[in-house]
């Protein structure tokens, strides 16, 4: 086989082995998304979407962001430099998530790795440079920022801009309509969808899975990735909301199973299989 071929043949049998990140039951289609089926890509959406069920909301939301990146810009400006080798750089992840003030190059020292640094000069020059405006004069004089760049040119212009500024609630109005349209468009278009469903239970992991009910180990079809049909309830005839159960807990619906399943299921007992 020449070499192309070769490639064909591994692209084709790499596709027919990957399925949802999320679920790992489906192929995906990639109508949305290449790592994530439809229906997931879809449920992710949704819960993005929650977040920002209502204007209110996110106006709430954004206001809160404003508030906690002016304190932190506050915080930044006050620092005064590491008392260990006087660095005015601090630990973005830590300012950021913990309002907290870690010198970054001792931090590196330290745990060998850290977030990107960040000082109170870079942020007046960032700002400067992208919003025309001085930081350090906005946070003495007003306690505040502008919402965006474009806010800030429009206070440029007009200096009565803040007395009337409404560049928050537009922003929110903007995120919220984003949000809601950009779901609707994705109900429409999951019509189209042709994501290939698993008939067999899938999981992660090429040699084992546990069972659902008492976490029990059990073994899977090697590098299938798909439980074998005596794990399965739906194997058994049985209607319940586990979809791996190992042997011990599959004894516990013997009743429920129909007879011919019930007489198999006795059978695979006698040849150990549990």
């Amino acid at each position: 086989m020449i070499d192309w071929e070769k490639e064909n043949h591994q692209a084709k049998r790499q596709f027919r082995s990957y399925y949802c990140s999320a679920c790992k039951q489906k192929k995906p289609c990639q109508l949305f998304d290449r790592e994530y089926c439809c229906s997931c890509y879809y449920h992710q959406e949704r819960e993005k979407a929650g977040e920002y069920s209502s204007y209110e909301k996110v106006l709430e939301d954004k206001q809160k962001e404003q508030e906690a990146k002016i304190k932190q810009l506050k915080l930044l400006r006050e620092y005064s430099g590491c008392s260990q080798c006087e660095s005015k750089q601090v630990d973005a992840f830590e300012l950021y998530e913990n309002n907290k003030l870690i010198c970054h190059p001792c931090l590196m020292k330290k745990e060998g790795g850290a977030s990107s640094p960040i000082s109170f000069l870079e942020q007046q020059k960032w700002y400067k440079k992208h919003w025309k405006i001085e930081l350090s004069e906005w946070l003495t004089n007003y306690g505040y920022l502008p919402v965006n760049a474009d806010c800030a040119w429009k206070w440029l212009k007009n200096k009565e801009h803040l007395n009337n500024c409404a560049c928050l609630k537009e922003k929110a109005q903007g995120i919220y309509e984003l949000f809601a349209s950009s779901l609707k468009e994705i109900e429409k278009k999951l019509k189209e969808c042709v994501c290939e469903k698993s008939e067999k239970i899938r999981v992660n992991s090429d040699y084992y899975a546990w069972c659902e009910k008492c976490e029990k180990s059990i073994v899977v079809a090697s590098k299938k990735r798909v439980i074998k049909n005596r794990n399965d309830p739906r194997f058994w005839g049985l209607e319940v909301k586990e979809k791996v159960l190992c042997g011990d807990c599959l004894a516990n619906y013997q009743e429920q199973m129909p007879a011919s399943k019930k007489y198999t299921f006795n059978k695979y007992v006698k040849r150990g299989y549990w």
